[in-house]
Formats: C-alpha cells, sequence, structure tokens
C-alpha cells in the first residue's frame, strides 16, 4: 500500500481557484492506521481500511469511493486487470457492468478509464472507474466512484476521484486538494435543459403537455450527465438564447421561429427514431393542428391541452399557491378536457377564440416563470390563482347566485370570470408576441 503514493492521477478537469482555507471545508484528511500513508475524502464520508482495500461512503447520498489493491500481471493490459476484477466481484454483485473505456490525456501512467454501472437492492447506480497499472512499482490499483443514477454526474465523479488520487501522500504530508466537488451540476444542467426545451417548443409553436416535457428533461439530463465540463459548457447558452427570442421585436419572431424548426427536423432526420423524446417531438409536429371540434374557430388539441393546464394550474393554487406548474397532474388536466369537450358548443365565439389563443398564452406563462424573478413569479401564480377564486360565486341564467363547485362548470366559467388581459399584459407583451408567430383566428390554427 506504500507505493500506492506515487500514482497521481494527472486530470485537469476540475482545477478551480479554490484557496487551501476553503479546500479545508470540504477535503477531510486520514492517515492510514499504520501511518504509512495519508489522503484527503470528502468530508462527512466514512473511511472503512481494509487490508488491500479502502472504501469511503456517504451514508446519505449512498455515493462511494473506493481504492483496491489488485494482483499485478506483468502481461495483462490495465483493461484486462480492471475486467478481471469485474469478473471476481461479480460473484456478489452480478449486476455490475463497464463500458466506453478510453485512456486520459496528458497521463503518462498505463492506464484505462471506463464508465461503470450496477443495480444494488433493484436501486440503479451509476459510476466511473479507473485501472493504473505502475510497471516500475510492480502495482495494479483500482479506483472507482459510483452514486445513484439519479444523481449521477460525470464532473462530481472526475473531481471526486481527482482529488483523492492527488491527495495521496506518504505518512501523513497529504494536503487538501484545491478542487471543488460540491458545484451544484445538478442545477445547471436542469437550468440548460429548460432552456433548451423552451427554444424547442418555440421552434414548433407549440408547447408540450407536462407528461412530454418531463420525458424530454428525462432524456436530455440523462445524456447530459455524461458529459464532461467543456461538453457541457456548449449547452449554457440556451437560457440565454432563450431570453433573447423572448425580447425579439414582433416582426422577427416568425423568421426566427422557421429557422430554428428546420434546424429541429435536421436533428429529428438524423436522430434515433425509437428514442422516447423523437417520438414525441415528431408527434407534436404533426398533431399540433389537429382539431377535436369542429366551428369557427375550431377547437383543437393543442388549444385543448393547454386551456386545461391553466385552468388545472390555478385548481392546484387554490391548495398550495407557492407551487409551479410543473406540478400539476395528468389526471386533473385529462378531467378538465373531458369537460372543455362536453360543453363547447356552450362556448360564444369570444371564448372559443380566447380558448384557441391558450398555446401561446401558456407558453409564455411558463416561460416567464421558469426565465423571470421570483417576483415575477408570484405575481403569475397570484393572477392564474384568481381564476377559480373568481368562480366562488357566479350566476346562472336566470341571474340566481351559486357556487362555482359544480364540476361541469368548471371549464366554462374560466374565460367568463379570469381576467385575460390582466395574464395578457403581465407577460410584458410576450402574450402578443406568442399569439402573433402562433395563432390565426380566422382557422383556430397554431400557424
Amino acid at each position: 500500500m506504500k507505493k500506492v503514493i506515487s500514482l497521481i492521477l494527472l486530470v485537469t478537469l476540475l482545477f478551480s481557484n479554490f484557496t487551501y482555507a476553503e479546500a479545508a471545508k470540504i477535503w477531510s484528511k486520514y492517515v492510514a492506521k499504520d501511518k504509512s500513508f495519508s489522503f484527503h475524502y470528502p468530508s462527512g464520508w466514512k473511511v472503512t481500511e481494509g487490508e488491500s482495500v479502502i472504501v469511503i461512503e456517504n451514508a446519505k447520498s449512498k455515493e462511494q469511493l473506493m481504492m483496491v489493491m489488485l494482483p499485478f500481471e506483468e502481461k495483462k493490459t490495465p483493461k484486462q486487470h480492471a475486467s478481471g476484477f469485474i469478473s471476481m466481484v461479480k460473484s456478489e454483485n452480478p449486476n455490475i457492468k463497464a463500458s466506453n473505456w478510453r485512456s486520459l490525456t496528458g497521463t503518462k501512467d498505463d492506464h484505462i478509464v471506463f464508465d461503470l454501472s450496477d443495480k444494488i437492492n433493484g436501486k440503479k447506480q451509476l459510476g466511473l472507474g479507473l485501472l493504473i497499472k505502475d510497471k516500475s512499482s510492480k502495482q495494479a490499483i483500482w479506483f472507482s466512484y459510483f452514486a445513484p443514477e439519479a444523481d449521477y454526474y460525470l464532473i462530481r465523479g472526475y473531481g471526486i476521484l481527482e482529488g483523492f488520487l492527488g491527495s495521496i501522500a506518504s505518512g501523513s504530508s497529504s494536503t487538501a486538494p484545491k478542487i471543488d466537488y460540491t458545484v451544484d451540476v445538478g442545477a445547471n444542467i436542469d437550468k440548460n435543459a429548460k432552456g433548451f426545451l423552451f427554444i424547442l417548443e418555440f421552434a414548433l409553436g407549440a408547447p408540450f403537455t407536462k407528461s412530454q416535457e418531463d420525458t424530454i428533461l428525462k432524456e436530455l439530463k440523462a445524456g447530459w450527465r455524461h458529459l464532461s465540463k467543456e461538453e457541457l459548457a456548449f449547452y449554457d447558452e440556451y437560457p440565454v438564447l432563450a431570453k433573447s427570442i423572448m425580447k425579439a421585436k414582433q416582426k422577427d419572431i416568425e423568421k426566427i421561429r422557421k429557422s430554428f424548426e428546420e434546424i429541429i427536423k435536421e436533428i429529428i432526420d438524423e436522430s434515433d427514431q425509437k428514442d422516447p423524446a423523437i417520438k414525441i417531438i415528431k408527434s407534436t409536429m404533426e398533431n399540433r393542428g389537429k382539431i377535436v371540434v369542429k366551428g369557427d374557430p375550431p377547437l383543437t388539441e393543442m388549444s385543448l391541452q393547454a386551456y386545461s393546464e391553466i385552468i388545472a394550474y390555478s385548481m392546484l393554487l387554490q391548495e398550495d399557491d407557492k407551487a409551479s406548474p410543473d406540478k400539476i397532474t395528468k389526471k386533473s388536466v385529462d378531467s378538465i378536457k373531458k369537460q372543455v369537450k362536453k360543453v363547447w358548443k356552450d362556448f360564444s365565439k369570444e371564448d372559443k377564440e380566447d380558448i384557441a389563443t391558450a398555446p401561446g398564452l401558456w407558453f409564455c406563462l411558463r416561460a416567464q416563470y421558469r426565465f423571470g424573478t421570483k417576483a415575477q413569479q408570484k405575481e403569475i401564480r397570484n393572477s392564474i390563482k384568481k381564476i377559480e377564486q373568481a368562480k366562488a360565486v357566479v350566476k346562472d341564467d336566470k341571474g340566481t347566485a351559486s357556487t362555482g363547485k359544480d364540476k361541469t362548470n368548471v371549464a366554462m366559467d374560466m374565460t367568463a370570470h379570469m381576467s385575460m388581459m390582466q395574464i395578457q399584459q403581465m407577460t410584458f407583451n410576450t402574450y402578443m408576441w406568442s399569439r402573433g408567430f402562433n395563432y390565426l383566428p380566422a382557422t383556430g390554427k397554431m400557424w
């Protein structure tokens, strides 16, 4: 174990301007039982030292860092050493798998890097592995990092492994690595994914349903969690681009939208047609003008969905006045959709035209909620909450007051009582902006 101190991984991916004082707060020092070597590990984790293995675990996050000294075989490559260890582990961990074998640039050690996956107690784990073979010291050492699938990010794995490896030193001389593994990669990926989603919806001229958004976001994040810092940086432009589009002039909107739509079409043509996200995008493009109920204007599937989501959100806010649009359920939306179709014939033409513009309005409200300030988010919630509140007391055709709790009237009451113009103005004219690029009053279609 003493010779391990000479094996320092030269990864430069996550070096930061951290000071040693800051580093000491997130890294803790461990000195071996025999005092022969020391290293630093993430603060709060538990170290277990064995004869040829060191396991470092985070009980709260279920993350694990491991180092194992393997029997050295001169003729075996680093990959063969790693594969042999995986085969041995499979007797107790049959689900463990390695993939994407590769080497790190800028390193002199004979090594192999690979992705890992496992399933423990029915829960999937993802990880990063490294096998270093040092011929001079006759050492073959396995390093690995694992985390639950939903919380795994390549950047964090690299940071933790790099800091751990770089801190290994003889005796008790280890110093805290100047690497910040605590950066909230997940929050940044979420922000960028939602920026991409905005651009996608803008390009199609159609907002996705809540379930469709969830599927697309899941697919995006699943792919992005395996990207490096440099690769992820490319997507930092999406939120910026989204805000730029929202400030574009009315006369330029449709031209911009069409250019993005062409790009989306090219991406779809070059993508795996079985991919869940691609299927949703194709379906949206094909059905965005689908007519549910004929008329002047007709009720389109997109208008019906958007309108019902607005109502569902207003109903949700009665129970939780701080809920975000992402919290509405498919069950509540589907219930309202049925009601709208049932009473559609009773709506006035003006009401029908208002409902036909719902996709643009809902698209803008959600966009401002995602990219707006806390004050803007609160204003949106308060405004939409009033839709249901306005139905607390309504009058029937005979002028008799009644409570608005009759579920058959839920859908009808929206345009009669909501302050639509207030909400339109609240979106800093993005409602008119969206209406300009995706709604034709004469046909009720979205473009």
